[in-house]
């Protein structure tokens, strides 16, 4: 996830609206790249952002992860659920009517702790379906 920057100035110093979260730039495929999911992406700078913010891709400027959407909610998901915090990002399919948690190998269970019981918790007793992406493959658990 490390970009090495040879001349940078204001209109390519990397950038995000996540702080310091660049989780998803990995964990995460980018068709309009032909990024594959669990691989780093060329213009992300860890714990910075991104090389290209103000030309990256539809996807990339489309996609908020549920808790930086939560963030704005009067009880938002737990600093402790931030997705480079937990090596998971929550995110949402079918127009935000299911709940797909994205791995990668090496935190392929990271879900399983318990800092998620509350929000699964949540996401089950609503009824909504949730899965787990691993390798871009979708697998249902609730």
């Amino acid at each position: 996830m490390t970009h090495a920057a040879t001349s940078l100035t204001p209109e390519t110093l990397p950038r995000n609206d996540c702080g310091t979260c660049t989780y998803c730039c990995h964990v995460m495929k980018v068709k309009e790249l032909n990024k594959p999911a669990n691989t780093a992406c060329t213009h992300c700078v860890e714990g910075s952002g991104c090389t290209i913010y103000n030309d990256r891709p539809a996807s990339c400027r489309q996609y908020e992860c549920l808790w930086f959407r939560s963030q704005q909610f009067d009880k938002p998901l737990s600093p402790g659920l931030r997705p480079d915090q937990c090596k998971v990002v929550i995110g949402t399919i079918n127009n935000g009517n299911e709940i797909v948690l994205y791995t990668e190998p090496a935190h392929r269970n990271a879900w399983q702790e318990p800092a998620f019981s509350e929000a699964l918790g949540l996401f089950v007793t609503r009824g909504i379906p949730v899965y787990v992406s691993e390798n871009d493959q979708l697998r249902r658990i609730f």
